[in-house]
């Protein structure tokens, strides 16, 4: 792959490395002229669409964390089959290398190095980003000193696919927080857990447990406790090692609550000890003091040690005991209900009932009523271990938008400017020049996106001038009849809750004593009647309402409008046939509901909810 381009401008130089999921390229980034470090993913995760599909979506999130102690993510791309992530890249060593060189480390420095981290990841968890990797392979310190956390989302990806049963996963097992060795339900607690595994290993030189194989110690972080710092190193203030312990508790429960309370303990520690609280960089190629010389005698002993552990972990991981580890840690599968449709709470109940976590990833304006479940990651159906987290996407209701005024506009100009709406032109005659919006329904106010605006746009002057009645306090038949008689017709009807009895004519969009020609449109307001008892009303619904067009003009234009305690609004608008039948598909309402059904711009059916089981027949 060297001198290979990904990208158009990503040119690969040297591989200075790899893990169990990617190997890591030296590349030149040739737009903007800088180094930079990218990880191919290895081929034999390219073939499992799940788990690339989980892979860029994480590195697309990990993209978003900008913080000085992060390895920021630039890019994400595929060539040719091959999916890369485009890295800053970091000069140094990791954390690992570094105490591998040096053994403990002064208390001062750890307790910095932690606080980098723990800064990291109170910047990724506000961004509800989970690293779940955390380990001093993934802690970078540049030539200067400084420390950069790597691998942010990336770590989400492969623990959501059948790659947590590798050994690549598992060869983090020293860090892995207890709910993670049990493949459990993992969050930001689980970081903190990983980050006192790596600051107990700062601090003494080792984790703090360790067996001949991945299995023995992620069977240890399920059982035991481990030897508290102050016995392998005595200089360790007290107050030090209350930290640690309290991120190693195995109950998350009792560990600290976010990186926020963790960061005021370390800050308190350092102030205890006389060290400032931010990054000192060791310059390059300095051996910072030993911790001890308890710790210096231990040579011939460490040579020695991992062969003792073997054979005392194989005798004690026998056939038996590696069946009930098996039995321990296994978790069964499960199939991911739907909730798409429900309301959040709903979705989360029913989620949980199935032992899976869930986590609001996003929300967004659509035509759902709030806090309802619009979309589901994984599907429904998918088959996912039992503890997984499912990412849902939640609607924050309609997107509200000012209507504006296009009176007097062209229609081109006035639909333009409706772009956030569906604009419904009526043609009336009117002595302003002809295709000019003479006036609109609404006229101002918020509507949700997409609702309908009517616009009467003139088609030029008539010949007959017609004065608008007061139709106020007559029944709507009989300002109907009113109005036909005088050539105007009633669009569609208007209804609002009054103390006036039901039926009866509110107002008018046109007023009284105005002249008009013959072919005018108006839109009566109506009573309702009183609002029912208990404010809103119930929810009724939903209903599958079938609609028969019979009348014999083809191409009829066909609305239906619902009419209820949250106003008028429409759910059926379609050209017919005749003889045609379709359904109004889940209609549902609030309080005393009503359809109003129109054909060509007349009121043809008006019924109050719920509406026979045969259906709306019009012609």
């Amino acid at each position: 792959m060297k001198g290979e381009v990904l990208g158009g401008r990503y040119r690969l130089e040297d591989r200075i490395g790899g893990g169990g999921m990617a190997w890591v390229w030296k590349a030149e980034d040739t737009l903007l002229h800088r180094p930079v470090a990218i990880k191919v993913l290895r081929e034999e995760f390219v073939s499992d669409e799940a788990f690339v599909r989980r892979f860029r979506q994480e590195a697309e999130s990990a993209a978003s964390l900008v913080h000085p102690n992060v390895v920021h993510v630039y890019d994400v791309g595929e060539e040719r089959g091959e999916h890369y992530i485009v890295m800053e890249l970091v000069e140094g060593e990791t954390l690992k290398e570094y105490i591998q060189r040096h053994g403990p480390l002064p208390v001062g420095r750890a307790l910095q190095i932690a606080t980098s981290v723990a800064r990291a990841l109170q910047a990724a968890h506000r961004k509800g980003i989970v690293h779940r990797d955390i380990k001093p392979q993934n802690i970078l310190l540049t030539a200067e000193g400084r420390v950069k956390v790597a691998d942010f989302g990336i770590a989400r990806a492969a623990t959501g696919t059948t790659i947590v049963h590798t050994n690549t996963v598992l060869g983090s097992a020293h860090y892995f927080a207890p709910e993670q060795a049990r493949g459990g339900f993992t969050d930001e607690k689980s970081d903190l857990y990983s980050l006192g595994a790596v600051l107990y290993e700062m601090l003494t030189g080792s984790p703090p447990f360790e067996a001949a194989t991945p299995v023995a110690v992620a069977l240890k972080h399920l059982q035991e406790q481990p030897v508290t710092p102050r016995k392998q190193r005595q200089e360790i203030p007290r107050s030090v090692e209350a930290i640690v312990l309290r991120l190693l508790e195995k109950d998350p429960a009792k560990r600290y609550t976010s990186a926020d309370a963790l960061l005021a303990d370390l800050h308190r520690a350092l102030e205890e000890i006389g060290e400032p609280m931010g990054e000192e960089p060791i310059p390059a190629g300095a051996t910072p003091p030993r911790a001890s010389a308890k710790r210096q005698r231990r040579g011939p002993w460490r040579r020695a040690w991992p062969w003792a552990i073997v054979l005392v972990a194989l005798i004690a991981l026998g056939y038996g005991g590696a069946r009930a580890f098996s039995a321990w840690i296994t978790v069964p599968n499960v199939k991911v209900a739907k909730v798409e449709g429900m309301s959040l709470t709903g979705a989360q109940a029913k989620l949980k009932a199935q032992g899976l976590g869930s986590l609001v990833v996003a929300h967004e304006h659509v035509a759902a009523k709030k806090n309802t479940v619009v979309r589901q990651d994984p599907a429904p159906g998918d088959v996912v271990k039992k503890g997984r987290v499912v990412d849902l996407i939640v609607s924050s209701g309609p997107r509200m938008v000012a209507v504006p005024n296009v009176v007097n506009q062209t229609v081109g100009q006035a639909e333009a400017a409706l772009s956030d709406f569906v604009p419904r032109v009526v043609q009336v005659q009117s002595n302003q020049p002809q295709g000019n919006v003479v006036r609109q329904h609404p006229s101002g106010g918020t509507l949700a996106a997409g609702s309908t605006v009517v616009l009467y746009v003139s088609s030029g002057p008539g010949n007959v001038q017609q004065t608008i009645p007061d139709l106020t306090g007559e029944t709507l038949s009989q300002a109907e009849t009113s109005l036909s008689a005088l050539g105007v017709t009633v669009t569609y009807v208007q209804y609002q809750y009054s103390s006036t009895p039901s039926g009866t004519v509110l107002q008018q969009s046109v007023p009284a004593g105005t002249q008009v020609t013959k072919g005018m449109t108006i839109i009566p307001t109506v009573s309702e009647g009183p609002p029912p008892a208990g404010g809103s009303g119930p929810i009724g619904g939903p209903e599958q309402i079938p609609i028969t067009y019979a009348g014999t003009e083809s191409g009829a234009d066909v609305e239906a409008w619902l009419v209820d305690a949250t106003g008028v609004n429409p759910v059926f608008n379609q050209t017919m046939q005749p003889n045609q039948q379709t359904q109004l598909s889940d209609v549902t309402w609030q309080g005393d509901g009503r359809i109003e059904v129109f054909v060509d711009g007349h009121l043809v059916y008006s019924q109050p909810l719920p509406v026979p089981q045969a259906g709306i027949t019009v012609k």
